[in-house]
């Protein structure tokens, strides 16, 4: 990270929290060597150089995190390579802040700036849909009937909200309904706003009577899938401010098993911190309907039963109704039609099958995909996009050389897991390791415990680093 981009981090973190100068700037530094500079979070079999004889057309559909970061550090190592960027998206939004707006920490503006402002220059940008991949002739099609060609390929188009997969859900309801249903998620910005004020609706009501709030995990792999446990424990905490904690019965609702299945450090703090607070928690259970008017969920959930007959235990279903004051959607996503359509590119997930080291398409050698449409083990994270777009900008490059790919993505993730106000646990971890838990903490810190450092950096510091660092392909 350059040195005025962690100055800026540092005043603001001055600002913003009244720290002194020298505890601001510790703090920043911290920030720029754990969550930036972490040397083991992507590594290549030679060394990343800015090359002068690679040349060719490279397209990045997806105008997003990924796209823009990976636009700008192709920009600076390939000045010969010509780069289109294709997405019609104008806005661009700091989604790691969606759960911080939910909680009223920040405001509606907060995540907001213009794309325009990123793009880089010598990068052209087409500023339409990316409809299909022919990756046999090498072209895309987009949704204005025209036809681009290139000779490398980057699908960085992001997951797509299917909340029609649970019955009586849509995206409108989340987005416009949220105050007639009580139901919201913090997966979309104006959704995200709506969160904060049920809430705080919510706390209101549980001064006279006791309320009942749900948080949903989804059924299919979603990107920041923590940030569920994230509001439900930042509102537990509020409404324990409140002095309303005594008749809120708060619980996850999951279809899977665990607090935390990638590393056991994570899963154990979290059942910690959900024991030691009161907060519920159901493992098995699939949301498949909500009817909002009667603001009952109906959950699909797995139990074993032995079977006399065959004489061995099977796993059967039945259906659960819960009733809810509030509820809170984990949106079951789904990759964009483009690859989802394509069972050349698509897992049957409908996520996009790469190698999950060079990110590189098992279908076709000139293509890669990065960001939240790839499948891999773990990944769907703005940190996992940091770590991600260095080695897509050498194994492009490589490719355009006419070499194997190089570089190598060994899984590292963050998710700042925020335990309450002031307070998260920084869960840094990569792929295991012969089956076996990597943590992966770029500070000499104990990994498992909740600190006010990581709240300041994610509320304070981290804005600053994705615009001024990331987008810019320099963090």
């Amino acid at each position: 990270m350059e040195k005025r981009t962690v100055e800026e981090m540092a005043d603001t973190l001055q600002e913003a929290s009244g720290l002194s100068r020298r505890d601001a700037l510790k703090i920043a530094g911290v920030a720029s060597a754990a969550m930036v500079m972490a040397p083991s979070s992507a590594s290549a079999a030679t060394p990343a150089h800015a090359s002068r004889s690679a040349s060719g057309h490279v397209v990045i559909v997806g105008a997003g995190a990924a796209g823009v970061s990976l636009a700008a550090k192709l920009r600076r190592d390939a000045r010969n390579v010509e780069i289109t960027i294709v997405d019609a998206t104008e806005e661009h939004h700091y989604q790691p802040a969606y759960t911080l707006m939910g909680g009223g920490v920040v405001d509606g503006n907060y995540p907001i700036d213009s794309n325009a402002n990123y793009i880089p220059s010598g990068v052209k940008w087409v500023k339409e849909k990316v409809l299909e991949v022919d990756g046999d002739n090498n072209r895309v099609k987009t949704d204005r009937g025209n036809t681009i060609s290139y000779d490398a390929l980057v699908i960085a188009c992001g997951t797509q909200y299917v909340p029609e997969e649970i019955e009586g859900l849509s995206l409108d309801m989340l987005n416009n309904q949220a105050l007639q249903t009580g139901i919201s998620s913090v997966y979309t910005h104006q959704s995200a706003l709506h969160t904060w004020t049920l809430h705080q609706q919510l706390a209101e009501q549980a001064k006279s009577r006791p309320v009942t709030a749900l948080y949903h995990e989804s059924h299919t792999p979603i990107k920041c899938a923590g940030a569920p446990k994230k509001i439900q424990m930042l509102m537990e905490d509020y409404f324990r401010k409140q002095r309303v904690r005594d008749n809120l019965t708060s619980t996850l609702v999951s279809p899977g098993g665990a607090m935390f299945g990638a590393a056991a450090v994570f899963n154990d703090a979290l059942f910690n911190v959900y024991d030691s607070r009161n907060m519920g928690y159901k493992w098995g259970h699939k949301l498949v309907a909500v009817d909002a008017g009667a603001k009952k969920a109906q959950f699909e959930v797995a139990y074993d039963e032995y079977d006399e007959e065959l004489m061995i235990e099977v796993t059967k279903t039945r259906l659960e109704e819960m009733s809810y004051d509030y509820l809170h959607i984990a949106m079951p996503q789904r990759s964009p039609g483009l690859v989802r359509n394509n069972p050349k590119l698509a897992h049957a997930n409908s996520y996009m099958l790469v190698d999950i080291h060079t990110l590189q398409s098992q279908a076709y050698a000139n293509v890669f995909g990065i960001g939240d449409v790839v499948n891999v083990p773990f990944g769907k994270t703005g940190g996992s996009v940091r770590k991600h777009y260095p080695v897509v900008s050498q194994n492009v490059i490589d490719v355009l050389e006419g070499r194997q790919p190089s570089a190598q993505f060994d899984g590292y993730t963050v998710c700042p897991l925020i335990t309450k106000y002031g307070s998260i646990i920084m869960a840094e971890f990569g792929y295991k390791i012969d089956g076996e838990d990597n943590v992966m903490p770029s500070a000499p810190l104990d990994p498992g415990q909740e600190r006010w450092m990581w709240w300041l950096l994610k509320v304070y510091g981290l804005k600053p680093m994705y615009y001024h660092g990331m987008l810019r392909g320099r963090a």
